[in-house]
């Protein structure tokens, strides 16, 4: 089968997929193609190595990392692909985890001033192991701080920026705009989440 190749200067979602608690969670991320490039092999799986990676190790028995599935949001042409997590795909810690309503932050900031260039990435499945009073530990903290850089290095552009490449962006709903990452920064207070499905 061809490879799905992304549209210069087309906006891609990402929704990493997760089963926790029996129910099923998503992660949506957000991304701008700079050039024409393979949709599962320089964005899913780079993505899905990230999590598997960094975060898994930390996470919960309970939580099942199901893979990533991408698709266009601006273009005229719709494309979509999908890769699945792999062999390695629970948690690793043998505690149980949080409630799914429980969730690490990872602030995202832009170059665009105001809360239409901020955004948050959810991280479920805390194990109770790797929090006191609804704080993450360090331990915790250092695998988020692994997967942000992991992210980081694949997917926030340099200055002059290189092409092709995928820029991780926040997206507003405001102004229906995109606007690329330029900082990551993991949250120790855990938050609670109104909604189980989106994160």
């Amino acid at each position: 089968m061809p490879p799905v190749m992304s549209i210069d200067n087309t906006e891609y979602q990402v929704r990493l997929k997760w089963m926790l608690h029996g129910q099923q969670c998503f992660n949506v991320l957000n991304f701008i193609s700079r050039g024409s490039q393979d949709l599962i092999n320089n964005l899913l799986v780079p993505v899905v190595n990230c999590v598997v990676t960094h975060l898994l190790p930390v996470l919960s028995h309970d939580v099942d990392f199901l893979g990533a599935d991408v698709r266009n949001v601006t273009g005229t042409v719709a494309q979509e692909a999908e890769q699945p997590a792999g062999s390695t795909h629970l948690g690793t810690e043998s505690t149980d985890s949080l409630p799914s309503t429980n969730a690490m932050v990872i602030a995202l900031k832009t170059a665009h001033v105001g809360k239409t260039g901020r955004g948050r990435l959810f991280v479920p499945g805390i194990p109770e192991s790797h929090q006191a009073s609804s704080v993450v530990d360090a331990t915790f903290i250092a695998a988020a701080v692994a997967f942000i850089a992991c992210m980081a290095s694949a997917f926030i552009n340099g200055d002059p920026p290189a092409t092709p490449f995928f820029d991780w962006a926040v997206r507003s709903r405001k102004d229906n705009t995109a606007y690329p990452v330029t900082q990551a920064i993991a949250r120790p207070i855990i938050a609670t989440l109104r909604s189980r499905k989106v994160h």
